[in-house]
């Protein structure tokens, strides 16, 4: 009855404000420095970081000597880890005042570092010395650090270390096995860990305020093999991977004849030809394919040109299509059977140095791929390509894709798949003369008991290298603070497992690049909004946990210029309390030492959006004190090693081993949290829901999240203390517990609001709260550029401050008699300008925001009764 009356009283009351004339932007940039009013919740910090001693993992959670303990942390990169003492006294209070209290410091080894030092070996002393004032300040203000170890450092001919542009890029991968690689990360863990900070008077070895190390982002032997990146690695750096390789093999097998018994096992022979135009028809035609989109331009041609006189395809690409996949062409209507091998092989080359992709996928709906795709390498010159792969699963009628074809010309000659083509220990390869290649990624066309070896292989040898890094930082550095190898799906689980947590990096629509990688013009991102996908990249997370071990989300972001990003980081705090997370990273709050910028100013720094910065005290609120409740319930899938290793065997990916992979549905964990487990027998788990759910609450009841109207759907956190709304409105009244909100017009039929007490209780408690309103923000002369399919850029023209937001019109029913309540605007300061009238209904509280106060945070006072 309570409810049906407050929304009732909402409905009369909303007629006097949904009339309203949408309003003008009007610039609104969250101030930088840190004034003393409702916005600043820096009280939340225990002051100095570490004054309850070193942060540790007991029974699966992070704690201190004062109990468990939580980060609601940022990331800075690059320049932005060194800035000047000023910069840095005024970096750790505003992060303070936003109840962030743990910094990754990340990108440090890139470039700035090193300063002024003749290569990237020797540390710059007046560079440290930046770095050694910024963690001092942070200390001071209750943030903690993260001290990232390798993250960009890309050795080079200074270093000893030839034919950088042949290796992956900052030697990811192949730092996991390259002695001198590795002694050179060690040194450099030595000289930063062991430096005695002047500030502190205490080495990072034994500073409580540094929370953790991170051993190496991104970066697994696993991870990068898998994408190809080593299969052709250039000198002197082959000829170590394949002197490792045969080490390992000679270990196990110690002769060549016992490894050539155990691996010729299986041999399979090439069987017919399936294509039966594999070597093209005078009239490029059916059964091949060739796919354009409306801005795509490609033309082709057929003519015997090509090795010996056969048919050549030429295909010349003036640009590219609105998905980076097309142009492509492809051959479809091939019958191919699940676990059973295949062999392609084609000739090509092009006008350039270039690459294209080639997968198996379906020829019609949904269009899923078998677990074959591949970059082929391709210059002036005609070469031969062969793969040989085993499709996931069968299908009636799939395709062979040649895709991404970006700008240039590409010919191609001497197409052929065939079945069969799995071998073992090639003619003329021996352990004894060390010769026994390396897998290639892109074709593995090896016996089971070759393919076994080599994901064994790779298994031991990252193993090794993390766990003798982790010893090297404990043992011989005598490191306190707590340590973690690399992110969780780069390597497998029970590997990192072995060091002291779990982390895990996600974002909502990465940028992507058509393209040159990172192209400043040549970019897009999805326009997508979360709330209309449950679960999302959050489920996605949470089925990446490991039962009984603390685990951290160090990089996050719903990237600019997404309209709806505001949404992502109150949502993850949200989920991530509810899930029982140790600590959630926004990335980034900034890449570079320009700290005040009064705009966006780029896909992932956050210092200077608006439309993120005024929920961060929400965020805080809900994560890191603790508003919204863990859930009742822990799901977990069983993952013992050896179903990890066969995972392994099977899809040869450390990005299969989640919790869904074993039979736990993600979307689960918008009802229970999640997680795997490393051993034991699974959890009797509950049904999953339903494949038409539409509405999803927790088993706290706190979290709520509705896709029941499609493309409109919505997230509600609501707690005592603090409480949520993202979404879409169309026209409807949302219940945020006891409180009622309804929305005027806004420019995306979107909002996120947040509300917090501050200081009180409850909402209805005598204090203040905060509250937060955002709709559409952009910088002045941003202008969207619509790409087709969801796809947005604003190319290299981002705009220039002052940032423009939308004011959001909105009625907020209070608990509260209206004469214990004010309600103030705030300013860009968070400072309160005149009050605003608050009406009473029966006796109620009528919160009206308004875009004529150009504002979009206000300040409600409770009084007592």
């Amino acid at each position: 009855m309570k409810s049906r009356m407050l929304l009732s009283i909402v409905g009369l009351l909303w007629a006097a404000v949904a009339s309203h004339a949408e309003e003008d932007l009007f610039p609104f940039a969250v101030s930088y420095d840190n004034p003393a009013n409702v916005t600043n919740v820096s009280g939340w910090l225990e002051k100095p970081a570490g004054k309850h001693g070193f942060v540790r993992v007991e029974q699966g959670r992070l704690a201190t000597d004062a109990g468990p303990i939580r980060f609601w942390a940022t990331n800075l990169c690059f320049d932005a880890c060194f800035p000047s003492h000023e910069q840095a006294e005024r970096v750790a209070a505003r992060m303070a005042r936003l109840g962030i209290n743990c910094v990754r410091m990340h990108h440090m080894d890139s470039r700035s570092i090193w300063g002024k030092s003749p290569n990237k070996t020797i540390i710059d002393p007046e560079w440290l010395e930046r770095l050694d004032y910024l963690i001092y300040q942070l200390k001071l203000h209750g943030i903690y650090t993260n001290i990232n170890l390798h993250v960009s450092r890309w050795l080079d001919e200074k270093e000893g270390f030839p034919n950088r542009e042949g290796r992956p890029s900052f030697d990811k991968g192949l730092d996991n096995f390259e002695p001198r690689m590795i002694e050179l990360q060690r040194k450099y863990a030595r000289d930063l860990l062991t430096h005695v900070n002047p500030y502190t008077k205490t080495a990072y070895a034994d500073e409580p305020a540094v929370a953790m190390v991170e051993i190496n982002n991104e970066n697994a032997l696993f991870a990068n093999w898998g994408g190809g990146d080593l299969d052709d690695l250039p000198e002197p750096y082959a000829t170590t991977f394949r002197k490792v390789w045969n080490e390992w093999l000679k270990k196990k097998y110690g002769s060549t004849e016992k490894l050539r018994q155990a691996w010729n096992v299986g041999r399979s022979e090439l069987g017919e030809e399936m294509l039966a135009a594999g070597k093209f028809p005078a009239k490029f035609s059916p059964p091949w394919q060739f796919e354009r989109d409306d801005q795509a331009v490609a033309e082709w041609s057929v003519d015997n040109q090509g090795p010996d006189g056969q048919p050549r395809l030429r295909v010349v690409v003036t640009r590219q299509g609105r998905v980076a996949w097309n142009p492509q062409f492809s051959y479809p209507g091939l019958r191919l059977a699940g676990g059973e091998p295949y062999t392609l092989q084609f000739l090509a080359r092009s006008d350039e140095p270039r690459e294209f992709g080639i997968n198996a996928m379906m020829a019609h709906d949904p269009w899923e791929q078998f677990g074959f795709n591949a970059t082929v390498k391709t210059d002036r010159q005609w070469q031969s390509h062969r793969y040989t792969f085993i499709p996931n699963k069968g299908d009636e009628n799939a395709r062979i894709s040649f895709t991404s074809l970006k700008p240039g010309t590409y010919e191609l000659a001497a197409v052929s798949l065939r079945p069969g083509g799995i071998v073992g220990l090639e003619p003329g390869q021996s352990l004894e003369a060390g010769n026994v290649a390396i897998v290639r990624k892109s074709a593995v066309n090896l016996t089971k008991a070759a393919r076994h070896d080599w994901i064994d292989f790779l298994y031991s040898t990252e193993q090794d290298y993390w766990l003798s890094m982790y010893q090297f930082i404990k043992d011989e550095l005598k490191v306190r603070p707590i340590v973690s190898g690399t992110q969780l799906s780069y390597s497998p689980m029970h590997i990192q497992a072995s060091l002291d947590y779990i982390d895990a990096h996600s974002y909502w629509h990465h940028p992507a690049f058509p393209g040159r990688p990172w192209d400043s013009r040549d970019w897009y991102v999805q326009n997508a909004a979360l709330v209309n996908t449950p679960g999302g990249t959050l489920s996605g997370l949470a089925v990446r946990r490991v039962a009984g071990m603390a685990y951290t989300v160090s990089e996050y972001n719903h990237p600019a210029p997404i309209q709806y990003a505001a949404e992502g980081f109150p949502m993850i705090a949200a989920f991530g309390a509810f899930q029982g997370w140790d600590g959630i990273f926004s990335f980034a709050y900034s890449h570079n030492t320009d700290f005040e910028p009064g705009k966006i100013s780029g896909f992932f720094d956050i210092k200077g959006d608006t439309s993120r910065m005024v929920h961060m005290p929400a965020c805080a609120a809900m994560f890191l004190r603790g508003d919204v409740a863990p859930a009742r319930q822990a799901l977990a899938a069983a993952v013992t090693p050896e179903a990890e290793r066969e995972t392994l065997y099977k899809t040869l990916s450390a990005w299969e081993i989640t919790a869904d992979t074993y039979g736990l549905d993600p979307r689960l964990s918008l009802l229970h949290a999640v997680a795997m487990a490393k051993e034991g027998q699974p959890d009797d788990l509950p049904a999953a829901p339903g494949k038409d759910a539409v509405q999803f609450v927790s088993d706290t009841k706190q979290l709520y999240w509705d896709v029941s109207q499609k493309d409109a759907g919505y997230f509600i956190a609501n707690t005592p203390r603090s409480k949520l709304f993202t979404g879409f409105i169309r026209g409807r009244t949302f219940k945020l517990g006891d409180i009622a909100l309804r929305f005027g017009k806004t420019r995306l039929d979107w909002a996120t609001v947040s509300l917090v007490a501050v200081d009180g209780e409850g909402l209805d408690k005598p204090g203040r709260l905060l509250v937060a309103a955002t709709g559409q923000v952009e910088n002045q002369g941003m202008k969207l550029e619509d790409l087709g399919s969801g796809r947005i850029t604003v190319r290299d023209k981002w705009g220039e401050s002052p940032m423009l937001c939308e004011g959001i019109e909105a009625e907020l029913l209070l608990p509260v008699a209206a004469e214990r309540v004010a309600l103030y605007p705030l300013d860009e300061a968070g400072n309160r300008r005149e009050a605003v009238p608050v009406a009473a209904h029966n006796g109620k509280a009528r919160i009206m925001l308004d875009p004529k106060h150009k504002t979009v945070w206000y300040e409600v006072e409770v009084k007592e009764e």
